[in-house]
């Protein structure tokens, strides 16, 4: 234990990590803890109980940049008034926009790319001083050590950054240019993931299909490589832009179909108007997300499509708005991710004249009401059937969260191993998920 980890009586350091965001922010945050856990921090489960709290932000919509803000200012105001407070340290996405790391210049700042700067700021941050690492580094990410929140999955990053230049996205800003890992660090990454008994593969980055288009490879090649490795595991896909899952659409489908794949693909539409869609400078038409989508399905029929949808962008008309929710009832995806727009500090989209807020918030319930019978559509017709599922959280007692070979969330009650293997019945819809019931508990590990 290093003697900075420790308080004058020599007890340790406590450190309290707050992530919000995607699911490359919470891997980031188990670097951060695997980190700062090897230097001797303590990690605690809460900031009443820490002597620095980490928040790990995300800016990507308002109301997530408006809930940081609370939060620090509700951390601030406490560290005035109470000098025991924690000292407060700000991680993620909000440091590498400059109107946002301008705003917290006060705290101590750790971009998304130094994550393994993280002791080191931590260190400073006790004694005093205020230090802003947000300097762009291309570390050995993937070798990095981790404290996992979730014994069962790995989440591995494959590349950072993205080649979009959507004028709604802060992305760019905070995360760069696209920066993909090798295939050997990836494919180490997950060979000892599954050494340690993980049974569920996340691969993540801010756009997974621009994977490998910095030198000169695509994401095919790697999942054909991944899904080579031996033992019982599933691969989820993160999110792939339409524009490159076009390009190998054929391959892609190829993958979903294997048996160490989920057969889930996230392809972010945000409008079903081709007039929305460039201004919002995205690279595909809606005619090329459909066809993405029928290929997909005429390989694997039963495919979770989750999307993406932005209502209320600041050029869209009534038609235009009624044009997405056609699409979204002709395609029926399984997941719907709703975003009212905002627009974002630094995006060419800001600096339009908004719609409205009565008309996007109209335009938002009616998202709502429409993804809620859609979904409610396709898991009622999933009631009555035999799943086989693997556990994947215990979020709370008695209670586990599976998902069937196409991602599906299906909810057991009673007590389970996160990672083990179960043959279910499905029961009732319940919301946006499903419950199962008489789980007949395999062995763990075994492919599904």
């Amino acid at each position: 234990m290093t003697a900075t980890a420790c308080t004058p009586n020599g007890s340790r350091r406590r450190v309290y990590i707050e992530t919000y965001g995607c699911t490359f922010n919470a891997s980031d945050s188990e670097v951060m803890a695997g980190l700062l856990e090897r230097a001797g921090f303590e990690l605690v489960p809460s900031a009443e109980d820490a002597d620095v709290v980490i928040i790990n932000s995300c800016i990507v919509k308002e109301r997530s940049y408006l809930d940081l803000r609370k939060r620090i200012s509700e951390l601030s105001h406490n560290r005035l008034s109470d000098p025991t407070s924690p000292v407060v340290v700000l991680a993620g996405c909000a440091p590498k926009v400059p109107q946002h790391g301008k705003e917290f210049e006060h705290l101590s700042q750790l971009g998304p790319d130094n994550v393994s700067s993280v002791v080191d700021v931590v260190q400073r941050a006790l004694a005093g001083e205020v230090i802003h690492r947000v300097k762009r580094l291309n570390d050995q990410r993937l070798a990095l050590p981790k404290r996992r929140r979730n014994p069962a999955v790995e989440i591995v990053p494959i590349s950072k950054g993205c080649l979009g230049k959507c004028t709604f996205c802060q992305t760019v800003l905070a995360r760069g240019k696209l920066h993909s890992f090798s295939m050997d660090e990836i494919e180490e990454a997950v060979r000892s993931a599954l050494a340690e008994g993980v049974r569920m593969i996340w691969l993540t980055s801010q756009d997974c299909g621009a994977y490998g288009q910095d030198f000169g490879s695509n994401l095919p090649q790697l999942l054909r490589r991944l899904v080579r490795l031996p033992g019982g595991f599933k691969i989820r896909l993160g999110m792939v832009n339409p524009n490159w899952a076009m390009q190998f659409v054929d391959e892609l489908a190829e993958l979903f179909a294997h048996p160490r794949v989920f057969r889930f693909a996230h392809l972010p539409l945000q409008s079903g108007s081709n007039a929305v869609l460039q201004a919002m400078r995205r690279e595909y038409t809606v005619e090329g997300f459909l066809s993405v989508c029928e290929k997909l399905r005429r390989v694997v029929p039963d495919i979770s499509i989750a999307t993406d949808i932005i209502a209320g962008f600041p050029t869209e008309t009534d038609e235009d708005w009624n044009a997405t929710l056609e699409l979204l009832r002709a395609i029926e995806p399984a997941v719907v991710n709703r975003s009212r727009f905002s627009p974002r500090p630094g995006t060419s989209a800001a600096r339009l004249k908004p719609l409205p807020s009565a008309v996007v918030s109209q335009r938002s319930r009616e998202l709502y009401y429409v993804t809620a019978s859609l979904v409610s559509k396709r898991l009622r017709e999933r009631v009555g059937l035999q799943r086989r599922v693997i556990v994947e959280e215990c979020p709370k007692p008695h209670s586990a969260v599976t998902r069937d070979d196409t991602y599906t969330p299906i909810v057991l009650h009673g007590d389970f191993t996160p990672g083990t293997w179960l043959d279910v019945e499905i029961d009732h819809v319940e919301g946006f998920h499903l419950r199962g019931k008489l789980p007949s508990l395999c062995q763990p590990g075994v492919e599904a």
